[in-house]
């Protein structure tokens, strides 16, 4: 089967697989080439990818994955791949965590902006 991994403003990979192993909201999933079509949301974790006896990883931060005939879809806002599990642990503890900081910090712009614009009707309906 093929995959091809794309992020918001390009395709990182595009290849032939034996294997898919990736994380789902009930924990981790395997998706063989016989596999029915399906949709899934995905997780953040590790997207593992199997061909012969090699194997690519890749650090995934949410995303969706589809598979359709023999092609398998998965788009996610970010992705690191590495070459072990432990070398892509350090680099999602690194990354991820200044994503979910950068959230955290654009989601108190928002709610301060929203507070603010609710605090200037109430003063012109005054």
């Amino acid at each position: 089967m093929r995959i091809k991994l794309t992020l918001p403003y390009e395709t990182i990979l595009e290849e032939e697989v034996d294997k898919i192993t990736a994380p789902g909201a009930e924990g981790s999933f395997q998706i063989l080439p016989k596999h029915i079509d399906v949709v899934w949301t995905l997780q953040p974790g590790i997207l593992i990818l199997s061909k012969d006896d090699q194997k690519k990883y890749f650090a995934i931060h949410k995303g969706v994955l589809v598979k359709k005939d023999d092609i398998v879809y998965v788009s996610t806002f970010h992705a690191i791949e590495g070459d072990s599990l432990d070398g892509l642990n350090e680099a999602i503890k690194e990354n991820f965590k200044k994503l979910d900081d950068r959230e955290k910090k654009a989601q108190k712009v928002l709610i301060k902006l929203e507070t603010d614009t609710m605090r200037r009707f109430m003063e012109i309906e005054l």
